[in-house]
């Protein structure tokens, strides 16, 4: 058994959701000393660097001389002339720096194609959802097993295009799987919804986790004020508004703040609403470039607020449970799926029950040590071994085929 990953997550942003899943899938095939392989070297990952696997030479810098170089001097350039720059072209970033790459990728694409070509692993596993793959692995014998992370391009078109890639290449890469992977049995429901005329029999639910439990306390902390956390993207279906205005309606004297940790820098859109709302001496812009930083602003937070309309899992929610802090999230199925009894739901689009909720609970003592006990103990159920066995078991059932 020889399993072959391909680059195209770690192309597609520095540090997410889907790249964690498979570094921790990659920590624990190191431990159990399975052969496999990745398409790069991703020793500097973390750091945003990627090296190719046998020169080891760096190969996801940009030239000066690109499209993304002229882009960034570009967007530069009008927020000096102060010209309103749209949400759209802002959120080009990692498409126009991914084709600047085009022709360091294009290498990596056909070093995967020669292996798949020549038969030399039993199991591809893609990290992503481009198809350059799929015309030479129908004419070999390696086994396709493909992760679907969430529906919400199809559940939500609106937000990304109808051109968007993966709405054209979900359902081809699907049919051509020979296992289909979903990360909740909220996904998989969504999915076999979306895509009926996929046999449910090919379809495994193996969870994800989520546990920054050993990750070192920091003195001082990266905050030192008290605040509620937001984490990650700020996408549409992330909600971001609604619990900018939820958070608008907390009475001041509470003197609280809103972290907002990782995802870019707030947009001028996202500036003009939290300065609509009066809010820019309170919400905050927090970047984190390691672990242990995210960890402890999930330690130190009052409490952590998940609001999303839709989700494929909720990493988030398994970080924040296991170093203590509450969680408060949506009312919808797989954050229900997820956080069991361990968290307070909310209704996403009402922020004034939400900002309530948060005001009473934060007057509760007893009521926040209740959910980190709850935590605590519903986090155990979930660690990235079970979710690295899981695969394992795939992965050598298909090479016996």
């Amino acid at each position: 058994m020889k399993i072959l990953f391909d680059h195209q997550i770690f192309f597609q942003n520095q540090y997410g959701g889907i790249s964690k899943i498979f570094l921790e899938i990659f920590k624990r095939l190191d431990d159990k000393k399975i052969e496999y392989s990745c398409s790069v070297d991703l020793s500097g990952y973390t750091e945003g660097i990627i090296f190719e696997k046998y020169t080891k030479k760096l190969i996801n810098r940009v030239s000066f001389f690109s499209l993304y170089t002229a882009y960034k001097v570009g967007i530069v350039l009008l927020q000096k002339l102060k010209f309103p720059i749209p949400d759209f072209i802002l959120s080009k970033d990692s498409g126009v720096k991914r084709l600047s790459l085009s022709k360091q990728i294009m290498c990596l694409n056909e070093e995967v194609n020669d292996a798949i070509l020549k038969d030399e692993y039993t199991v591809f596993h893609p990290t992503y959802y481009h198809r350059y793959f799929l015309p030479l692995l129908k004419k070999s014998n390696t086994k396709m097993v493909l992760t679907i992370h969430d529906c919400v391009h199809e559940i939500f078109p609106e937000f990304y295009g109808s051109n968007n890639f993966i709405l054209r290449n979900r359902e081809i890469l699907s049919v051509a799987a020979d296992k289909i992977v979903c990360v909740s049995h909220s996904t998989k429901a969504d999915f076999l919804r979306l895509y009926s005329h996929i046999p449910e029999e090919k379809v495994s639910v193996i969870y994800n986790a989520g546990d920054l439990s050993k990750e070192p306390i920091l003195n001082p902390s990266p905050f030192d004020k008290e605040y509620l956390l937001f984490v990650g993207n700020r996408g549409e279906y992330k909600n971001f508004n609604f619990l900018l205005k939820a958070f608008s309606l907390i009475p001041k004297e509470k003197n609280l703040y809103l972290v907002c940790a990782g995802g870019k820098k707030f947009s001028p859109h996202e500036q003009y609403e939290i300065n609509n709302m009066n809010l820019e001496k309170q919400v905050v812009h927090v970047s984190f470039s390691s672990e242990t930083t995210l960890a402890n602003l999930y330690r130190n937070a009052k409490l952590f607020i998940y609001p999303s309309l839709y989700e494929g899992f909720g990493i988030p929610i398994l970080e924040a449970m296991s170093v203590g802090c509450p969680v408060f999230c949506s009312q919808i199925n797989v954050f229900k799926e997820v956080a069991g009894d361990a968290a307070e739901f909310f209704d996403p689009l009402n922020p004034s029950a939400l900002s309530d909720l948060l005001v009473e609970s934060l007057d509760s003592i007893e009521k926040l040590n209740s959910l980190r006990v709850k935590g605590f103990t519903r986090v155990q159920n979930y660690s990235w071994e079970k979710c690295a066995d899981s695969y394992l078991k795939i992965y050598k059932e298909l090479s016996k085929v």
